[in-house]
């Protein structure tokens, strides 16, 4: 099983320097075969690691993030026929990102005093201040700032994880920093017009390298919850 997990975890690696090549040499059409692949191939390397041993509601939930995660991909790649691709892509994105913070935020227990406090308060005022930079007409403005809340309470789990003295506490503030910076990138094309050169490219290494730091977290923690639990 080690092997085929690691076998799994290489596919993914090859799809993932594969796309951001198609994206780096413009060839755009060839990403229809290579993006709808990243997180399905991630869900299997997943899925090897934490199958039949680790099999529960954390798994599936976690799982199930991927499953939306890769439709969101999917559905921006058709994000240039028309905005209701995008729009569908964010939501369902969104949806992953819900299903990772029922994991991230499993057994975390209360608040913890005013450090937890604060990372309740902080994103809910840190997203409008965010969302309101790019000037957005409601009702858009209203979902993107549930979206930025969301990815926000991420790393805030996180910093929740550091304090209950989890491991992996670090890959999961990272990754959620990171998933931020790289849907930056993807919202000053989409709401502010705003592009450069290899803005795309930094998406997608940016988006990858945040989705492998969160759900490696999840994984070893799954993992160890049903050790303990043994």
């Amino acid at each position: 099983m080690k092997n085929a997990t690691k076998i799994a975890g290489l596919v993914f690696l090859a799809f993932c320097l594969l796309d951001i090549i198609f994206v780096a040499t413009g060839h755009e059409e060839l990403r229809y075969y290579s993006k709808p692949l990243l997180m399905p191939s991630l869900a299997l390397a997943a899925l090897l690691q934490l199958f039949p041993e680790n099999k529960g509601v954390l798994s599936c939930l976690l799982l199930a993030g991927m499953l939306f995660h890769a439709a969101g991909d999917t559905l921006l790649l058709f994000d240039s026929k028309g905005f209701v691709f995008f729009a569908a892509g964010l939501g369902a994105f969104m949806i992953g990102h819900w299903f990772y913070l029922l994991v991230l935020l499993h057994g975390i227990g209360g608040a913890g005093g005013w450090k937890g406090a604060l990372c309740i308060a902080v994103p809910i005022v840190l997203a409008p201040v965010i969302v309101g930079f790019f000037g957005l007409d409601w009702p858009l403005s209203g979902v993107v700032t549930v979206y930025a809340l969301t990815l926000l309470y991420l790393v805030s789990s996180g910093v929740l994880w550091s304090m209950r003295g989890r491991r992996f506490a670090v890959r999961v503030i990272l990754g959620g920093a990171i998933f931020i910076v790289s849907d930056t990138l993807l919202a000053l094309n989409a709401f502010a017009g705003t592009d450069f050169p290899t803005r795309h490219s930094l998406v997608m290494i940016t988006y990858l390298t945040a989705e492998w730091l969160l759900v490696s977290a999840m994984v070893r923690t799954i993992q160890a919850e049903v050790q303990r639990e043994r």
